[in-house]
């Protein structure tokens, strides 16, 4: 019981105290994403996304905003904690605690203190990023299209496909059926410097996509088919 009501206390103070949900902004994103999401989407009241790495339903969150007009989706996180801030915030969505990657395994999980929501199950990632003690444990992973599968999505439309996952970004987009899913845009981190010489940005653009944005880390594409 005492463990159930601190972590009521804790989403709480995440939530109202921490992050300031009360607040309105033009953007939750980290880098403006949301806002050209939104604007490219703005005559379509209901969509359908996936937010893999989806860390906070709100803060820095790129697909918040599509949510609050109507759109619902999928969120799948490495973190429990992150998934119960959704299931709080974002209960119609269907909301997965999951390490998303190109095989159905169990791996090691590195995360920097125990209720800290940044986690990856890359260690030279963790190793690059994280500061402090970093903590290990076990995670069932599963391709993307696993999961689309288990959720009975096959034949969804999808809208939108948001990755951020701290290292592993290539690793998701292998275990997703990119052909028959067919995304409308793609939203992923890449943190090269150069992007047009990344795996990722090789990956997509073979897939017949176009790169149409560019943030800091975040590069959004959109499908030529």
């Amino acid at each position: 019981m005492f463990n159930i009501i601190k972590k009521k206390i804790h989403i709480i103070h995440n939530i109202y105290f921490k992050h300031k949900f009360f607040i309105k902004k033009k953007s939750y994103s980290m880098d403006g994403e949301d806002i050209f999401l939104n604007d490219y989407f703005k005559d379509k009241t209901k969509g359908f996304y996936v937010d893999v790495g989806c860390y906070h339903p709100i803060h820095r969150n790129n697909t918040y905003l599509l949510h609050k007009k109507g759109w619902c989706g999928i969120n799948i996180d490495i973190h429990q904690f992150s998934i119960d801030l959704f299931n709080y915030l974002r209960p119609k969505d269907f909301n997965c605690n999951f390490a998303v990657s190109n095989k159905n395994e169990i791996v090691e999980m590195f995360h920097q203190k125990k209720l800290s929501q940044l986690s990856t199950i890359e260690e030279e990632q963790a190793l690059k990023v994280f500061q402090g003690d970093i903590k290990k444990s076990k995670i069932q992973s599963f391709t993307l299209d696993a999961i689309l599968e288990k959720k009975n999505f096959n034949n969804i439309k999808l809208d939108l496909l948001d990755i951020d996952v701290e290292g592993a970004d290539l690793k998701v987009l292998e275990g997703f059926s990119i052909q028959k899913f067919r995304p409308e845009l793609i939203c992923v981190e890449i943190h090269e410097k150069e992007i047009k010489q990344s795996k990722i940005y090789d990956y997509v653009s073979n897939s017949d996509y176009e790169l149409i944005w560019s943030g800091v880390f975040s590069h959004i594409f959109r499908s030529k088919s």
